[in-house]
């Protein structure tokens, strides 16, 4: 489950072949994964679960992509196809109950007529499986097509009008947006026009005595007990910065002195005047709940937002968990009982409701799924503010195309890496 999470990429080849040593040995391997490159690299198969539904396909995740797509599409027409078939007996329908009645019989026979159309209305449903097949009764062993009226369920119909009966059957073909997987990042205000964050000669550490030896590494002086030394970064208004290298390396470290949640014990960390940043780890999506909770069982994330920012509205704060992906539902449950990514969706919102100008991000595709993430990239790439981040996911780091570095244990050195993600990753596979 998530084997990737907290991984370095040390960690993740290493996975890799734990991985393909099992698929040598025809030991199969069932696994729920957020990290599209390891699905494309070693999925034969995916099995997608939605709607209390399990659906099988065969290949990666972009053969999977590929196949939902066009299923998607077609059901899609077929709705559409549908939709028009209905309208025009709808139509028929009313121009029977306008035509004058005879006199002698004609209130039965109109009534037949009508009925007869109604019963056809009600079994209209789609004509076409996923694959393309005609729909055969004997086939799909039973009478009653897929998005059709009668296949509303006896006690609902009776509650609910003809037009809420064709809706009804609409939605159980075409296919349901998922607003749950939204991430919408209120643009920021620019005014700047220069760096934003600044590191000049940064080093820290843990447990360091006040006169540090220094060591050489590769013909490089490293302070002894320094994670880092001689740090310097700036980051440019409209940015995107990823910050890579092996766990323990101080990636998280620099992050918070970054956010200035910590000082350095070196060095000095430069903010723009009147700039807001918002820090996001998973810790402190953890942190938010319990301090919010203090003692309290009925505390919601909209009753948290509302106590954070009492001068914003309660649709202002309903719709900035409606950005992102938590409804109206979601918005009024007690927040012991929220996911992990839950837990995310509502640390990003309650960090957007102080419109910061920079994000520092901390592993954020933990604890989501694929669709959240590729969400979660989308909405990212539309924002115009400025992105530093810690992550090991390739296809997240590469999608969002940002600079990328790399802190250097050895050597306790930020080095940027001018081929990006990619020729990091190559660096691995040279033997």
């Amino acid at each position: 489950d998530e084997p990737t999470n907290y991984l370095d990429v040390e960690g993740l080849i290493q996975l890799r072949q734990l991985i393909q040593h099992c698929q040598e040995r025809n030991t199969t391997v069932l696994m729920v994964s957020h990290d599209v490159d390891l699905i494309n690299d070693l999925a034969t198969d995916v099995i997608y679960f939605a709607n209390q539904t399990l659906s099988y396909f065969p290949g990666n995740y972009r053969d999977f992509t590929g196949y939902k797509n066009q299923q998607d599409l077609h059901m899609l027409r077929q709705n559409a196809a549908l939709s028009k078939k209905r309208n025009a007996m709808i139509q028929t329908i009313e121009n029977v109950k306008k035509q004058p009645t005879p006199k002698r019989g004609g209130g039965a026979k109109k009534g037949h007529q009508v009925g007869v159309r109604q019963r056809k209305l009600e079994k209209m449903g789609i004509e076409k499986d996923a694959k393309g097949h005609r729909w055969k009764e004997q086939k799909a062993g039973t009478g009653i097509k897929k998005g059709s009226i009668n296949s509303v369920d006896a006690q609902s119909r009776e509650k609910l009008s003809a037009t809420q009966l064709l809706k009804r059957g609409d939605t159980s073909v075409a296919p349901v947006p998922d607003k749950a997987v939204q991430f919408v990042f209120r643009n920021a205000s620019s005014t700047w026009g220069e760096p934003l964050i600044m590191a000049l000669d940064v080093g820290h550490g843990y447990g360091v005595s006040d006169n540090p030896a220094s060591v050489v590494v590769n013909q490089v002086e490293k302070k002894e007990g320094y994670l880092f030394d001689c740090v310097d970064l700036s980051v440019d208004e409209g940015s995107i910065v990823c910050i890579l290298g092996a766990n323990g390396s101080g990636k998280s470290t620099l992050l918070r002195l970054l956010a200035q949640r910590e000082a350095p014990l070196e060095g000095k960390i430069h903010n723009a005047q009147g700039v807001t940043i918002g820090y996001f780890d998973q810790h402190e999506a953890d942190m938010l709940v319990e301090n919010a909770l203090g003692g309290s069982e009925v505390a919601t994330p909209l009753s948290l937002l509302m106590s954070r920012f009492p001068q914003k509205t309660e649709q202002d704060i309903r719709g900035e968990l409606t950005g992102f992906g938590l409804d109206p539902k979601q918005a009024a449950t007690n927040i012991r009982f929220l996911s992990g990514g839950e837990r995310s969706r509502l640390c990003l919102a309650n960090l957007m409701l102080s419109d910061p100008q920079v994000l520092i991000m901390d592993e954020p595709t933990s604890h989501l799924d694929v669709e959240s993430v590729e969400a979660l990239i989308y909405g990212l790439k539309e924002w115009n503010g400025t992105l530093v981040m810690v992550s090991h996911d390739a296809n997240f780091i590469r999608s969002l195309e940002g600079q990328c570095f790399v802190i250097m244990p050895e050597e306790g050195k930020l080095r940027s890496i001018p081929g990006g993600i990619n020729y990091f990753l190559a660096s691995f596979m040279i033997k």
